[in-house]
């Protein structure tokens, strides 16, 4: 005796008639079918002709059995299968009236095929319970194996808006053409908070001298939920401030400056190359080897020329990091622009954020002065003497000559009894020998808080120049009333700290 085939398979709506044929030399017989099922059949001379149909199935279940063929000397198997009824809908209510506030929302689907889910909104999202693709969770999206008694968990952002809003979530199957939907609908808040545009700015400080001297503030990569009205970014923007005006000169000349916090809202959080992060800011901002920092100029320009009041005087600004990290690099350009990278360095003082800001955007972004610190031992090149010497040119760079003669060097008018200190102190830029600093330690060498004289006095011209008003030697020399903090006095000059990242000067088209 044998079979024509051994299985046979029927879909939920039992609607296909299917055929076996059992060919035999003997008597045969089989065993009882289900009442699920039905029989016809048909002899045809040496074999006999069965045909299966079955009922519809609209049960959530799978059935099947198995019949045997048999004679007196051998038997077959025969094993029928039907699916269940395809299955996949929302289970409880179809839409879903929330309040505004932060909630989770539990619904649950009856399903007994795969399917996925789509999450039309970004406020909505799935909440992983061990069956969705975390890949797909973040974009609205999970692939699901389906079971009967299946629950989604809908994590709800609060609605800051006083508009209300809605969203779906659709589940589907595309090979049984299957799907549902459920609704969302989610209350506006009564009182929002309230979020700066990205671009927007306020003022923080507005000059009560001269005819203001401009300072721009902006932070990279801070999401939206930093930029909330008196939020996280407007306090760092303000704390970079402080910071720039905590220290001499510019604590005794803050009445000069405009300063201005300028909004920028990044589409990720954090800095691109810390720790791996491949994130992306509004200022492109990045970390490379080191301390050193790169940024899209550009952009950061272009979002301090949205200040129109400002005008177009040379621009100085801080662009703080949303990072930890101790680092810094600051870019200057000949026509007195200058951006200073400033991370929030958890670091001890003086390398703390403070620090940072004190030696990136106080020292080099608006007073263009050079590194003092030591790292070749060797006579600085010709080369390097030269760029300084057309640096000093338009007046940057001040802070160190090349001689030590000290009725020549650049800060003769402080050589006496109120500059006990000052003298010509061999060191700087890098390189021990040729190059001549005019005090023993400073902030532009470990970032300590106190600038040289020659600093303050370059710092304080340029706060001058800018502000429309004349400088006068004598009256800056009348008002200096600075020492070094009584702190940082035991200090080595040259102490080994890991340097800042080294400014990037760069030549402006004529």
């Amino acid at each position: 005796m044998s079979l024509t085939r051994t299985s046979i398979t029927f879909d939920w709506t039992g609607e296909k008639r299917e055929m076996l044929e059992v060919v035999a030399n003997e008597e045969w017989n089989m065993t009882s079918i289900p009442d699920w099922l039905t029989l016809n059949i048909k002899e045809n001379g040496g074999s006999t002709s069965l045909y299966f149909t079955a009922e519809r199935n609209e049960t959530d279940f799978g059935r099947s059995c198995t019949i045997i063929f048999f004679t007196q000397s051998q038997e077959q198997v025969l094993s029928i299968t039907q699916s269940a009824q395809s299955r996949l809908v929302f289970s409880g209510e179809k839409e879903y009236r929330l309040g505004f506030a932060e909630a989770k929302l539990k619904v649950d689907v009856e399903a007994n095929v795969r399917y996925d889910v789509k999450v039309s909104a970004g406020w909505l999202m799935l909440e992983d319970e061990g069956s969705i693709n975390d890949d797909l969770t973040s974009i609205g999206k999970a692939s699901i194996l389906g079971g009967m008694g299946d629950s989604l968990t809908l994590k709800v952002a609060e609605n800051t808006s006083r508009e209300s809003r809605t969203a779906q979530v659709v589940i589907s199957n595309e090979t049984y053409s299957l799907s549902d939907t459920l609704t969302v609908i989610q209350a506006g808040n009564p009182n929002p908070t309230e979020y700066y545009v990205d671009g927007s700015y306020i003022q923080i400080k507005q000059a009560t001298k001269g005819d203001g001297v401009n300072l721009f503030l902006m932070g990279d990569g801070f999401t939206k939920e930093y930029l909330a009205v008196g939020g996280r970014y407007e306090e760092y923007m303000k704390q970079a401030a402080d910071y720039f005006f905590s220290i001499e000169p510019y604590n005794s000349y803050q009445e000069y400056f405009n300063v201005y916090a300028i909004m920028a809202e990044s589409e990720g959080e954090g800095i691109k190359g810390e720790n791996g992060n491949r994130v992306s800011t509004k200022f492109q901002c990045e970390y490379g080897s080191g301390t050193a920092i790169t940024c899209n100029d550009d952009i950061c320009f272009e979002y301090a020329q949205k200040v129109k009041e400002a005008g177009t005087e040379p621009m100085t600004l801080i662009v703080v990091l949303n990072s930890e990290k101790y680092a810094g690099t600051t870019y200057l350009y000949s026509d007195g622009n200058s951006i200073a990278l400033c991370p929030m360095s958890r670091e001890a003082r003086p390398n703390d954020f403070e620090g940072v800001v004190h030696h990136e955007a106080g020292g080099h972004g608006f007073g263009f002065l050079c590194d003092e610190y030591v790292y070749y031992q060797r006579e600085m090149p010709e080369s390097r003497k030269e760029d300084i010497r057309a640096w000093q040119a338009l007046g940057f760079q001040m802070n160190l000559d090349f001689t030590d003669n000290l009725t020549e060097i650049l800060w003769k008018d402080f050589i006496g009894d109120k500059y006990k200190d000052v003298g010509a102190f061999e060191g700087g830029y890098e390189y021990r020998y040729g190059v001549w600093r005019p005090e023993e330690n400073s902030c532009m060498n470990n970032n300590i808080p106190y600038f040289n004289v020659q600093s303050r006095r370059a710092i304080v011209q340029r706060i001058m120049n800018l502000g429309g008003e004349q400088f006068v030697l004598d009256n800056f020399i009348a008002n200096d009333n600075v020492s070094l903090p009584e702190e940082d006095i035991s200090r080595v000059a040259h102490q080994p700290i890991s340097p800042l990242g080294t400014p990037v000067w760069n030549w402006c088209k004529q």
